[in-house]
């Protein structure tokens, strides 16, 4: 007598199928908080994704839903870490000054002090006509007047930040006989608005050239350190 083949209905589920050990397989570990590591992961991304949608679509169409989309995580995530679009775009400002800084900070090393500021003073310029530069100003001056920044300005913020670098070089180029400073302090606001003042006018000139940036700096470096040798010891040019 032939049997009649088993229904689907009559097989077991697979899950219910013992393990060939005899012992049930075990069950997937629940996901957890997340480390540091990956909450700090996951904060850049959300800022690097802020800033591309930024470029891309600009400050009066940003929305949290954009930069969800971008990332590729949910909007929730993001609100979790950023109350609104001001804090959002807040941390975006100093996470952008840090990198800027680090990247100009580099530039430093195995370089005289004349070549480091000529070559630092170059690459600043290149930055403030880049649209990433456009877009810094842009942000700093929507925090400092749509917004209402209530830290006391982050334009004001962003200079004291690059006057304290210039200084710190000053200081250490002094502390190794490089050069000779009475105020490190003054010395770095003149060499920073000689900058600013300089980018002011390229801009408005229309576009930007980087060789003649790069003509510009040689000359501005030559004409500021011979100011500095005048009022220090002479006959000491930075090395």
């Amino acid at each position: 007598m032939t049997l009649p083949p088993h229904s689907s209905t009559d097989q077991p589920p697979a899950t219910d199928a013992p393990a060939t050990d005899g012992m049930a397989s075990p069950a997937a570990p629940r996901r957890g908080r997340p480390s540091v590591a990956e909450a700090e992961q996951l904060y850049g991304k959300i800022l690097d994704a802020s800033w591309e949608v930024l470029l891309d679509s600009g400050l009066d169409t940003f929305t949290f839903d954009r930069v969800a989309r971008h990332a590729h995580i949910g909007k929730a995530t993001i609100y979790s870490r950023f109350a609104g679009k001001r804090e959002l775009l807040e941390a975006l400002v100093h996470h952008a000054v840090a990198k800027r800084r680090d990247a100009i900070a580099a530039l430093q090393s195995d370089r005289s002090l004349a070549e480091t500021f000529s070559l630092r003073a170059v690459e600043t310029l290149e930055l403030l006509h880049s649209p990433d530069g456009k877009l810094m100003e842009r942000l700093i001056d929507w925090l400092d007047t749509e917004a209402g920044s209530p830290q006391g300005g982050y334009r004001a913020m962003v200079y004291r930040n690059a006057v304290d670098k210039i200084r710190s070089l000053f200081e250490m180029a002094q502390q190794r006989g490089e050069i000779v400073i009475d105020d490190c302090e003054n010395a770095a606001r003149f060499w920073l608005e000689g900058l600013l003042g300089h980018y002011k006018m390229a801009s408005s000139e229309g576009g930007h050239d980087r060789a003649q940036h790069m003509r510009w700096a040689d000359r501005y470096v030559s004409f500021f350190f011979a100011g500095v040798r005048q009022q220090g010891s002479p006959g000491a040019p930075p090395r």
